[in-house]
């Protein structure tokens, strides 16, 4: 009879250079997929079921090793052989309700409570990070009429001479061309201090000032 190795092996020759690394490629998805599957797994609270599973594992695994001290004392387990494992195994089925009992009262409510504190500092570190970040939207948070008079500054920006200065050039070179109070939706533009033309309204009062971008460092 072939065996199962043997099978594998004849399969891997089998394969082509481009077959070997599609399969690789399918294997490496199918195994961030699996890690994704732990990790939220993970997050999540176990219920009671997926507790006690653990509980009794826990549980038989004590009185396993209880029976092993106690049958082969002087044998390291990891120098058991088949035979002395089946025999311990089977002494600690016999005590199936000493492993239950443990599982219940000793496993369990240790698991419960650890699973308990595990959320609860979760939450309570989401919680402390929504306060922090309340607090600094609360602090950095412009009120506009407690903090900063818009109207005010505006009235004072237009009211300089530069500004009047600049609005009366605006409006000479509009009456020159025939254009001013048209409502024709374009403004004159400036282009290294000097109007060069017209363009959209929308178009040159959207665009940013060098005096206003932050500078980089």
């Amino acid at each position: 009879m072939i065996s199962l190795v043997k099978i594998l092996e004849e399969v891997e020759e089998a394969l082509t250079p481009r077959q070997k690394l599609a399969r690789k490629r399918a294997m490496a998805g199918k195994q961030r997929m699996i890690q994704r599957k732990r990790q939220r797994t993970a997050l999540r609270k176990k219920g009671y079921k997926q507790l006690f599973k653990k509980a009794y594992k826990a549980a038989y695994k004590e009185v396993y090793e209880e029976f092993r001290l106690k049958l082969f004392p002087d044998v390291p387990k990891s120098e058991l052989s088949v035979i002395q494992k089946k025999q311990i195994a089977k002494w600690t089925l016999r005590k199936k309700k000493r492993v239950m009992k443990r599982a219940r009262f000793k496993y369990l409510p240790a698991f419960r409570e650890k699973e308990i504190a595990k959320f609860k500092k979760n939450e309570s570190g989401k919680a402390k990070s929504e306060k922090n970040y309340a607090d600094w939207k609360a602090d950095n948070e412009l009120d506009e009429t407690a903090k900063r008079d818009y109207k005010a500054e505006y009235k004072k920006f237009q009211s300089s001479t530069k500004a009047k200065k600049y609005r009366a050039e605006l409006n000479k070179y509009n009456r020159d061309k025939g254009t001013y109070g048209n409502g024709d939706g374009k403004d004159a533009s400036h282009k290294g201090g000097k109007i060069v033309g017209f363009e959209s309204e929308k178009k040159n009062r959207g665009r940013k000032e060098k005096s206003r971008l932050k500078k980089k460092k």
